[in-house]
């Protein structure tokens, strides 16, 4: 494939937590290993999410350093711009370098509707957006197109059809058993890139548990359709009890306190159920205490928003996608997954206690064969030379 020059726009800085950044520095990593000219830019339009204490509200300089350190940590030193909403200052690279970049531009690919298209933006012919959150973006738009959701100049609407190609991590989209609505929207399904050379199994200690990272509740229950679809907390619910049920495997679980104040959530009730808790910032604050966690893990246990179990979205998790490259085995609740990805060794779906509690057992009674078949589907299914070739091929 010739090279082609590529802008990637995520939220890398305004999220500067260990996981996300792997979800979206993985897009330009990948790119940049496939020799494409590759430049991160975050234009999110959105103040600090998350801001340290003692600082203004819309003080964006823990957002611009956060970036900086990833970015030069990982080779991009002069590959990237932050354009501060609050200042309209751009950090990194210059606001004319980033004009002359729009101007020569092949393709600008757009994660998790990071970026609003500004008009420099929509002049680069390729525009892809990457769904990373299907069946609520979708249903956003839903909600936007009948006018149930009032237009502003950011929306879904908005965003979804200003982009050429439409990118979805619900690969059962489309199909007669899945609930994502299309609205006349052409959906091509992609997965996570996964860069393999990060991910080595070096040895980094193993304390023997089946874990997860995780958000307990990000944000409130979505009402579509006469339903709610709310998030992880409501399916951790039905599987709370799977380590009272298996008392010779243990169980962890990186979480935070819920955004969503209407979500319940009881540290202690998950303890006395036998959940060992830890704490996301002293655990997998940066990108090298993400890896480590889960190079160190037995396995993984993980559940799934509730709106991409009901949905049967086929929605599989980024995290999930690099406990496998790690040569870890997975047990991940089934979204309609499983019709994509091979489910059985190395990595198991399961859609209740009993399939649960049976796919740890299989894991625990052979971890060393499930181990490499658990790198051997990551390399298949994940890799992001494959997966990002894919994308490319799919546009041009």
């Amino acid at each position: 494939m010739e090279k082609l020059r590529i802008i990637v726009g995520g939220y890398i800085g305004l999220y500067p937590t260990g996981g996300a950044t792997w979800d979206y520095l993985q897009y330009p990593l990948g790119l940049k290993m496939l020799g494409h000219d590759v430049y991160y830019l975050e234009d999110t339009r959105q103040y600090p999410t998350f801001q340290t204490e003692g600082k203004a509200w819309n003080d964006a300089s823990g957002c611009v350093s956060y970036l900086r350190g990833i970015m030069e940590s990982f080779g991009m030193a002069e590959r990237w711009s932050y354009r501060d909403i609050a200042t309209n200052n751009y950090f990194g690279l210059s606001k004319q370098k980033v004009l002359g970049l729009c101007q020569t531009a092949d393709v600008f690919i757009n994660i998790s509707c990071s970026t609003f298209l500004r008009d420099e933006y929509l002049k680069i012919p390729k525009r892809i957006l990457i769904d990373s959150d299907p069946m609520f973006t979708q249903v956003q738009y839903a909600l936007e197109v009948s006018g149930d959701n009032e237009a502003t100049e950011w929306t879904t609407k908005y965003m979804l059809e200003n982009h050429t190609h439409l990118f979805t991590f619900g690969e059962n989209i489309g199909a007669a058993d899945c609930k994502i609505p299309l609205l006349n929207n052409h959906w091509i399904t992609t997965r996570q890139p996964i860069c393999f050379a990060l991910w080595e199994n070096q040895q980094t200690g193993n304390h023997k548990a089946f874990t997860s990272i995780m958000n307990w509740s990000g944000r409130k229950k979505l009402w579509y359709n006469n339903e709610w679809w709310g998030q992880k907390d409501v399916e951790f619910e039905k599987y709370k009890t799977v380590p009272r049920s298996l008392p010779n495997a243990k169980f962890e679980v990186v979480v935070n306190k819920p955004l969503n104040k209407e979500s319940l959530y009881d540290a202690g009730e998950l303890t006395s159920l036998g959940w060992s808790i830890r704490n996301p910032h002293l655990t997998v604050a940066t990108t090298t205490d993400y890896r480590n966690y889960i190079l160190s893990s037995l396995a993984e246990f993980g559940v799934a928003k509730e709106t991409y179990v009901k949905s049967n979205s086929g929605w599989f998790s980024c995290r999930s996608a690099c406990y496998l490259a790690a040569g870890k085995p997975v047990v991940a609740e089934e979204t309609g997954w499983s019709k994509f990805i091979p489910s059985g060794e190395g990595l198991f779906a399961f859609r209740d206690m009993d399939s649960a509690i049976d796919s740890v057992n299989q894991i625990k009674s052979n971890l060393a064969r499930h181990s490499r078949k658990a790198k051997e589907i990551a390399a298949a299914y994940f890799d992001s030379n494959k997966v990002l070739t894919q994308i490319l091929q799919q546009v041009n």
